[in-house]
């Protein structure tokens, strides 16, 4: 009996659950595709598991939950108290007073995560310095005790006034309350986030203590149940950042876990990015029920300092994505006699029409395969077949209410999927001053690589890349993530006082001991591990800082002038500048290095089929994409095939294979 040699992740998504597997001694990947089963999420994975056999040979394994992301969207987390200091109560319904939908004359805000009547006050007050003003009443804390007990709440999230500067009224009203209730929950703001801005740490402290006791519970069932299948690979979770951790330190942040799949093809984004030598990549990760869209800038991925999950504003680091409701189960419907395609997605149960499995209403895969585009007896590698009838029908009901045919109504269910996912492009990357033409387009998910082309058109981007395993990009992705940990602290004062260096040189020693901690608790030794710091840093008087990588506190403000410049156009080299947050990435290394594909290519028989293509039949040819060497040349129309996605050539494209088994569109010169 061998020893455990496989390398496995795993991305659940809204449709299908995508399983890749490495083979450390072969040097060998492949892929596997199963519907999810979205009421019990781990159903699918380990359904797939047990249908590949392969539990008791897993050496590493990596998993992208949305067991927290399902909780807050469907309002089912722990129901939770929240804790804050006298006349802050309304804080989170307060937010930032603003409205995202300027044009409604009453906005209807989202139900929030906390209840109002489960909101309470204590009396107590800390300055903005860290100095104490009101010391904390043991009385308000002993109502608030005897309130949690009357009504059965296991979970509270406290949030002071400037707890980032003196957390000890936070430290000292949890001991006070686990003194009586020593199993009680209690999550503190300056532990989850340690931040400026009481808005967003509440916001974040909140969203925590809802979605903590889904996960830990959701993980450690998972756990269980490997256990059961002889697993014996320790469990590795992806978070948000683009960097993974085991299951039993996720559950500190479980909060981190919001984005876990998404982050997965953000962090094959920039493998592929440094591999192939494209420095700057548009990523568009189109699924079943949505689109992705990220960017890798000189061959790293774009993060933020914070996160906005259905509404809730998250204090985290997070990959930069713009998510849209357009993937291949998206509902088409006519409205206002125009046509309309998602946010409503059929799923994976009915899922789309053509599916078989009771699906009534026409989505952006059944458009496609009604325009000859997806083959309807080679979809998942030929493991399902797909209802051509079914599609007519859901589609022709649409068709018949715009009163046209029904190849003109999924042509037009394209233009207008397409036509969002360019708009998604354009918000990262025109609006912020970014040319879109300086980049090439990553196309994955199961769906991105039919539509790649047609937004390369849409933004005169010149070059298509679709990746080996394409359909499954997100796990595989997960195999090169890193262990990564973010640790932060706030800082105070003005970048060119005397003791700015000083407090930037201790506060960078303190984050970096605070890193490497949890490095050595998940086990990376000290030669794999690095660190990397930024400092946010504002001109006084502004509300958004900028932040910049700090490489020595001497360089830092030129730093910050200079950044400043190359994003807004402008700088004030004599303006003052206030120091805001440190933030740190504790890394070690034990990402899958990225493997060439040496696999020879298999004989397969080519056919002809005719796709609508802008309004045109076309005969195409129809390739399997294990049957290209490198080198080979596709030219379009023709359609590239392969176990879990499909790849469109139109006309004036030509599809090259390439290194690492990847597929490079271009388009044909006149």
């Amino acid at each position: 009996m061998s020893l455990p040699h496989l390398r496995v992740g795993v991305d659940i998504g809204g449709t299908f659950t995508d399983i890749v597997i490495m083979d450390t001694h072969a040097k060998t990947t492949r892929t596997y595709k199963v519907l999810s089963t979205p009421r019990e999420p781990a159903k699918g994975m380990l359904r797939g598991l047990d249908e590949l056999g392969v539990a008791r040979d897993i050496d590493f394994l990596v998993h992208g939950t949305t067991a927290g992301l399902n909780a807050i969207l469907s309002r089912t987390g722990e129901r939770i108290a929240l804790v804050t200091t006298e006349g802050f109560h309304d804080v989170l319904s307060l937010g930032r007073a603003g409205n995202k939908d300027i044009w409604s004359l009453k906005p209807k805000k989202p139900d929030p995560l906390v209840h109002p009547q489960d909101i309470h006050t204590v009396r107590e007050r800390i300055r903005h310095d860290g100095s104490v003003e009101t010391r904390l009443d043991e009385a308000d804390v002993e109502m608030i005790a005897s309130w949690l007990s009357a009504e059965g709440v296991r979970s509270v999230a406290v949030c002071f006034l400037h707890a980032h500067k003196n957390p000890a009224h936070e430290l000292e009203f949890k001991a006070l309350l686990q003194k009586r209730f020593p199993q009680i929950s209690v999550m503190l703001s300056h532990v989850i986030a340690p931040e400026q801005g009481e808005f967003e740490r509440t916001s974040t402290t909140v969203a925590t203590g809802y979605v903590a006791r889904t996960v830990e519970t959701y993980l450690a069932a998972l756990v269980r149940e490997l256990g059961a299948r002889e697993c014996t690979a320790p469990l590795h979770v992806m978070r948000s950042s683009g960097g993974i951790c085991s299951a039993e330190l996720v559950a500190r942040q479980p909060i981190q876990t919001i984005l876990s799949g998404p982050a997965g093809g953000v962090v094959a984004a920039e493998t592929i990015s440094r591999s192939l030598n494209r420095p700057n990549i548009i990523a568009i990760d189109m699924g079943g029920t949505s689109s992705d869209v990220s960017l890798v800038i000189g061959g790293r991925m774009t993060l933020s300092a914070e996160g906005d999950i259905a509404d809730n504003v998250m204090k985290m680091p997070v990959v930069e994505l713009h998510t849209i409701g357009a993937g291949g189960g998206s509902i088409a419907r006519a409205e206002a006699g125009g046509l309309r395609v998602g946010p409503l997605s059929a799923g994976a149960n009915p899922g789309p029409a053509c599916y078989g499995l009771g699906g009534t209403q026409p989505t952006v895969t059944d458009a496609q395969l009604l325009l000859g585009r997806i083959d309807p007896d080679w979809f998942l590698g030929g493991r399902m077949n797909l209802d051509v009838g079914a599609a007519k029908e859901a589609m022709g009901s649409l068709a018949r209410e715009l009163s046209i045919d029904v190849d003109a109504a999924a042509a037009g269910v394209l233009a207008v999927a397409n036509a969002m996912m360019a708009n998604a492009i354009r918000t990262l990357t025109m609006r912020r001053g970014i040319d879109p033409r300086d980049f090439s387009l990553l196309a994955f998910g199961g769906a991105g690589p039919l539509h790649g082309a047609a937004l390369a058109d849409e933004l005169g981007i010149s070059e298509v890349i679709v990746p080996f395993g394409t359909g499954v990009l997100s796990a595989w992705g997960m195999l090169h993530a890193d262990i990564r940990h973010d640790v932060s602290a706030p800082l105070s004062g003005l970048a060119h006082n005397p003791d700015a260096g000083s407090l930037l040189e201790q506060t960078h020693a303190l984050l970096r001991e605070q890193g490497a901690k949890l490095l050595r608790e998940e086990g990376v030794e000290e030669a794999a591990s690095c660190y990397s710091a930024t400092v946010e840093m504002r001109y006084a008087g502004q509300a958004h800082p900028v932040s910049v990588q700090m490489v020595d506190p001497e360089s830092l403000l030129q730093a910050f002038h200079d950044t400043y410049r190359q994003r807004f156009g402008h700088s004030m080299p004599g303006a003052p500048v206030e120091l805001v947050q440190m933030r740190l990435a504790a890394t070690g290394k034990i990402g899958a290095d990225f493997l060439d594909r040496h696999t020879s290519a298999e004989e397969r028989v080519e056919t002809m089929r005719t796709v609508t293509i802008d309004g045109k039949r076309h005969k195409a040819r129809i390739v399997h994409r294990e049957s290209l060497d490198r080198q080979d040349v596709v030219t379009g129309p023709a359609i590239i095939l392969e176990d879990g996605s499909t790849t469109l050539v139109p006309p004036g494209w030509a599809a090259r294979q390439q290194q690492f088994g990847t597929l490079i569109l271009r388009k044909i010169n006149p």
